[in-house]
């Protein structure tokens, strides 16, 4: 009600404008992540009695947190003397897509701070393998995915052995 008592109209002189959205960003759930999981599994005719581990963490600083799984039993199935394979998810308003699988792999890992192409690197150690020296590497995206096989990146060296970073797969 106006001062007099009289009801003001709202002005339509000007454009309208959209409603603001609660939140135009959408983090997936860990269901959602785990369906994605069972999808991909069942994709490699992987066993029913698979296990693995995973993570959910921003690699590319969107708001939204990536999956990141390692996939571990029935050992003889997924995993080699070298490792296991690991799978990258991107995640979106819609859930979770692949991007990356790289192989092989063991832990720990650590998700670094440092990126390429706007995405996290991924540090792995590259060992047991005859006639490759043991090595760090990071796995850089490079605008679409991760490089899938580790031991053909080049070592990284580190001052003082200090990655700074989150450490996964412990």
């Amino acid at each position: 009600m106006g001062a007099c008592g009289t009801k003001r109209e709202a002005s339509t002189d000007g454009p309208l404008l959209p409603m603001p959205a609660a939140s135009a960003i959408r983090d997936p759930d860990n269901g959602e992540f785990m369906t994605a999981i069972e999808s991909y599994v069942r994709s490699k005719s992987g066993p029913a009695q698979t296990r693995y581990e995973f993570t959910r963490i921003d690699l590319n600083g969107d708001g939204r947190r990536e999956g990141i799984v390692m996939l571990k039993a029935p050992h003889q199935y997924w995993c080699g003397f070298n490792g296991c394979p690991m799978a990258v998810f991107s995640a979106g308003n819609d859930g979770f897509r692949l991007i990356s699988e790289i192989s092989p792999v063991r832990g720990p890992l650590i998700v670094s701070e440092a990126k390429s192409r706007g995405w996290r690197d991924i540090i792995v150690r590259v060992s047991g393998r005859t006639a490759w020296e043991t090595k760090d590497v990071a796995l850089r995206f490079n605008g679409r995915s991760y490089p899938p096989a580790p031991a053909m990146q080049p070592p990284i060296r580190i001052a003082g052995n200090a990655i700074q970073g989150t450490r996964i797969f412990p």
